[in-house]
């Protein structure tokens, strides 16, 4: 596979290709080998080119030294990658740490294949004989043959994620060691909606989960080379859940090859008209007594309260049948005597009181926190709508950069009136901090004009304050009030295969934004700078839709999408204002003054170094930023948000993986969803 081209390489490129152009010139034209500043220009330029020169070359001596070592590919880069990022979120981040891991209860499976319609037409037997103990996922599933496809049903709490991904530690170890074996990947269907096809929104589930380029994506799914372990079908809306079944099963007919698991509740998936076109099924099996005795023996006289009532009350009896409640209710319950244990008839109410009081208790703790420095009710409150949003908008994990000014309001025209305000807002402040800078360069541009020098005085402050202003407001007014989404700008990478479009609309939207400064600086008698202007606008559109992500790369510490953002936006800005300042003065050489070509060189750059920043991410973080004090004032989230998950990780209310968050467990999201705080 070519290597592609990286930023730095483009830069050098470009930088030798205007140094050569600029010797050419200055051999042949005796004016400007004779003209104030000539001779300087020809030596900056040389300077220019020949470390551009020098960065071609020790590119290509790198690209040989990679086929000589033969280092791991691209492909091989992308595969490692997304193994360690399924191997550290799912397993380690997500398996080795769920609530009840330090004393995890191995349940009984049965089979159950009633509960998918066989392909082919080919008639399976049902039985109710449970499998043999000890016998692992991966054995199960093998045992299916190619094109493996597995339900897993249980109650909620029953261990049907915890099952799931002790599949995907196991086909992780099994791809690391060969590599021609598929890479386990695992996403939560929630996010699935009916209007995309099930290959869209696994490409789509690539880029937001995995931040996996969509080209990378389409070519690991047409080359079956992922296993896909689809985590929560009964958390589709229930509306469309039939829908997703018959979208897996024309995925599967279209994608044979590819295996597939899929996890529900057995009470949800029995309400179902569709049932998916699976080789096997498999129930979780609810807890014996011997089972929760032999757990409830670790903890002695610490639990005889619990195990007292236990032996009278039969809600209490069925809670204790799940792994995920029989943890919860040993940390509420523990050393509480069984009179200050409520209970009731209703189920769904003792599961209600049974979370407040493990809430309660965690609060409780003697040096719970290492930043107890939240009111309980504020930290109710913030996580409350936090598992709202969480749920309505499928966002599992929670990455603090997947904020959405969308998530503010519920109803629409609520919803309406509040994007209007963040997009004027956010138009304004990006007019802000943009506006000072394209103040300097229109008054150096003046002051280079009227004195012959670049000193930035009275007659610079007033006649640059106008193009400034105006500058200020139209990428104010482009960068602020476009879309109704933050997208961060993570990887940034050079490549000329993208649509035909990229390039026209964004040379176009470059040319009409530099055709209206070259009108207002014609107006003011600066025609000769209209030139240039009007030429690199076009360029910047053409540099900009070239960039793009190129590797799939693992988040491993909060709002990580944001600060790489900063980082290429500031990037942009600086590796842009020379480059199109070198490009601006080389327009300017017509006219043959050295005092053209340097302040015509300095616009340019100055003007063009703010708008390559604001494309290259620093729009998105200024939006992110902006909508962080939006909720805040309005008490959603407290403004410094990763102490305040640190603070939720530590009452064990949430669960830290790689950069994002998780609730300990979806009935426990539920529940924080349902509070009336």
């Amino acid at each position: 596979m070519r290597k592609k081209l990286s930023i730095w390489t483009v830069i050098a490129i470009i930088a030798l290709a205007i140094a050569v152009i600029v010797a050419i010139n200055w051999f042949s034209f005796p004016g400007w080998r004779q003209s104030e500043g000539g001779l300087l220009t020809l030596i900056g330029m040389v300077a220019v080119g020949v470390a551009g020169f020098a960065k071609i070359v020790v590119d290509i001596f790198k690209a040989f030294e990679v086929s000589e070592k033969k280092t791991e590919t691209l492909e091989q880069r992308n595969r490692r990658v997304l193994l360690d990022h399924v191997d550290n979120f799912w397993v380690k981040g997500i398996l080795e740490k769920s609530l009840h891991g330090a004393a995890l209860i191995e349940p009984g499976i049965q089979q159950d294949m009633q509960a998918v319609r066989y392909p082919w037409n080919i008639r399976q037997e049902a039985t109710d004989k449970a499998l043999p103990p000890g016998k692992s996922m991966l054995e199960i599933f093998q045992e299916i043959g190619m094109g493996r496809s597995l339900l897993i049903l249980g109650a909620p709490g029953s261990g049907k994620t915890t099952e799931l991904l002790e599949l995907a530690r196991q086909l992780i170890e099994r791809a690391r060691k060969d590599d021609s074996q598929p890479i386990p990947v695992v996403f939560n269907l929630s996010a699935w909606q009916e209007k995309y096809s099930f290959d869209k929104w696994l490409v789509d589930q690539f880029g937001v989960f995995y931040k996996a380029p969509k080209d990378i994506a389409q070519s690991l799914i047409k080359a079956d080379q992922v296993m896909l372990l689809l985590d929560g079908l009964d958390e589709v809306n229930k509306k469309q859940r039939n829908a997703c079944i018959q979208a897996i099963n024309l995925f599967r007919k279209e994608q044979g090859m590819i295996s597939l698991a899929v996890c529900c509740r057995s009470e949800e998936y029995a309400e179902l008209d569709k049932q998916l076109e699976f080789e096997g099924a498999i129930a979780i099996q609810p807890l014996t007594p011997a089972q929760v005795n032999a757990y409830f023996a670790q903890f002695g006289k610490r639990i005889a309260g619990l195990t007292q009532l236990l032996e009278k009350d039969t809600i209490l009896c069925k809670l204790t049948e799940t792994p995920l409640m029989l943890s919860v209710m040993t940390l509420a319950y523990l050393d509480t005597p069984s009179s200050d244990i409520q209970i009731t008839s209703n189920i769904d109410i003792q599961r209600k009181r049974l979370f407040d009081t493990y809430i309660a208790r965690m609060f409780a703790r003697s040096g719970r926190s290492r930043l107890d420095c939240y009111p309980q009710q504020d930290v109710l409150h913030w996580l409350a709508w936090l598992a709202r949003k969480m749920i309505e908008f499928s966002q599992i994990p929670f990455l603090i950069e997947n904020l959405q000014p969308g998530w503010k309001e519920t109803e629409e025209q609520k919803q309406r009136q509040f994007l209007i305000q963040f997009k004027l807002y956010n138009a304004l402040i990006i007019g802000l901090v943009v506006g000072p800078i394209f103040w300097l360069g229109a008054g150096l541009l003046v002051a280079g004009m009227l004195t012959g020098t670049l000193f930035f005085g009275v007659v610079g402050l007033i006649s640059g304050l106008i193009p400034g202003l105006f500058l200020g407001l139209i990428s104010g007014l482009i960068f602020g009030l476009r879309g109704n989404e933050i997208n961060t700008v993570s990887v940034l990478s050079w490549s000329w295969k993208k649509e035909w479009k990229g390039p026209i609309v964004r040379l176009s939207v470059g040319l009409i934004f530099g055709l209206l400064l070259a009108v207002i600086i014609f107006l003011i008698s600066m025609w000769w700078i209209g030139l240039p202007i009007l030429l690199v606008f076009g360029a910047i559109g053409v540099l900009t839709w070239g960039l793009r992500g190129s590797q799939i790369y693992e988040t491993t510490f909060p709002n990580q999408g944001i600060r790489l953002s900063i980082k290429n936006a500031l990037f942009g800005l600086a590796s842009s204002v020379p480059i199109f300042g070198i490009i601006g003065g080389l327009v300017s050489w017509w006219l043959g003054d050295f005092w053209f070509i340097l302040t015509g060189g300095l616009i340019v750059g100055l003007i063009a170094g703010p708008i390559v920043g604001l494309d290259f991410g620093g729009a998105a973080a200024i939006k992110h930023y902006l909508l962080r004090w939006m909720l805040a004032r309005s008490n959603c989230l407290p403004w410094k948000l990763v102490p305040f998950l640190d603070h939720a990780t530590d009452l064990v209310f949430l669960r830290k993986v790689g950069g994002g968050y998780i609730f300990v467990h979806r009935l426990l999201m539920e529940h924080f969803a349902e509070m009336d705080v």
